[in-house]
């Protein structure tokens, strides 16, 4: 578990600081920090629950799979419209662009963009 504090530089460039990994064990206590320090703080706070090695750990996304197995064809297609939907608004205005290219690689995935 991780706390993210975003905020921007002098030149107005978003800036994310992460504060150290704990243990899950203390995300209540993250949370209720980050509650009492939110009037405080001109930017957002956010305390995810995980890092990045978790979300890459294989066995995570079996329940995700299984929902999206069970799901009918109108389901899949809601879903792929709101992915679709989500991305190009990432794209329109996030001020991150790594953010927006990542944003446009799975639109090319999704095989939604134009290629000439």
């Amino acid at each position: 578990m991780r706390i993210s504090l975003l905020g921007y530089d002098e030149a107005g460039a978003r800036v994310v600081r992460h504060l150290r990994y704990e243990p899950i064990t203390e995300y209540q206590a993250a949370v209720d920090w980050a509650v009492s320090m939110a009037d405080l703080m001109a930017h957002p706070i956010h305390v995810v629950p995980l890092n990045g090695d978790d979300m890459r750990e294989p066995s995570r996304f079996g329940p995700i799979c299984d929902a999206v197995a069970s799901m009918t064809d109108q389901e899949r297609g809601d879903m792929r419209r709101v992915v679709v939907t989500t991305r190009c608004e990432v794209m329109r205005d996030c001020d991150d662009r790594q953010v927006r290219a990542d944003a446009y690689d799975i639109l090319r995935q999704l095989k939604v963009t134009y290629e000439s």
